[in-house]
């Protein structure tokens, strides 16, 4: 026998027969679904932290990604300072050349300033050696800023990979999050249709055959209401399941 509902919904401030059994079962089915409730606003919590560690995450990645990404065109700017100065350097060399060239025909020519012109000669060739030097100093230096222009690249690449792993991770977060977010509601839909209207006590039905106590065979019974198991609530107050209590033995049953 289920509960008749539209009777109570005729009649709710009337008392209303029904049966313990489903009464028990529609409690059942409400702890069901309190229960799914409660796992699916655990999950909810869960993947809500995750969503949110892994946007902190995504938010270091790109400042970190910005940071490389800012020095490689510092270092990339560099080299080609370093290009253009020892583009430079050269020039002057090749000038140096000619002028020692042109003061070398210029001294086979006059004898009378060779003397100077040989100073001269030295001074550019001092100078020349230094240019040299100096070029010879950046084109060692060319190499590691290469090489450093080549970890940033692959270190910008795996930031990159990095990212876009985080953004691929963050859209199944939120997806799963979406999903979550509709259970919740779902369940919450479910459980509301399960509520209990208020109605008055319910009256068991009852048995003229006699209640003997399962351990001494006692007849002497008497019932009690059972404060562990709760059936429902009348407004505030709780409506218990009853429980038999031998008053030869103390057996309860």
């Amino acid at each position: 026998m289920s509960i008749d509902w539209n009777s109570v919904e005729a009649k709710p401030d009337k008392s209303h027969k029904v049966i313990g059994q489903a009464l028990l079962d529609l409690r059942a089915k409400v702890n069901s679904l309190e229960k799914q409730l409660a796992i699916n606003r655990t999950e909810l919590e869960k993947t809500t932290n995750e969503l949110n560690a892994t946007k902190t995450k995504l938010t270091t990645t790109e400042t970190d990604l910005s940071t490389i990404k800012e020095e490689k065109e510092n270092i990339d700017k560099k080299f080609t300072d370093l290009e253009s100065t020892k583009s430079a350097l050269e020039n002057e060399l090749n000038d140096g050349k000619a002028k020692i060239t042109e003061l070398e025909e210029k001294l086979n020519t006059s004898a009378a300033t060779n003397t100077e012109l040989l100073k001269k000669i030295e001074n550019l060739e001092a100078d020349l050696t230094t240019k040299t030097n100096k070029i010879q100093t950046l084109e060692s230096e060319i190499p590691s800023k290469q090489e450093k222009i080549n970890e940033l690249t692959n270190t910008l690449s795996e930031k990159e990979s990095q990212l876009e792993e985080l953004k691929s991770s963050l859209a199944e977060k939120e997806q799963t999050l979406s999903q979550i977010t509709a259970q919740l509601e779902e369940t919450k839909s479910e459980l509301s249709a399960f509520k209990l209207p208020e109605i008055g006590p319910v009256e068991p039905f009852r048995r003229e055959e006699r209640v003997i106590c399962p351990m001494c065979s006692g007849t002497a019974i008497k019932e009690i209401d059972d404060k562990t198991k709760i059936l429902y609530y009348s407004g505030t107050k709780a409506i218990y399941a009853k429980k038999k209590i031998c008053k030869k033995c103390g057996y309860e049953f």
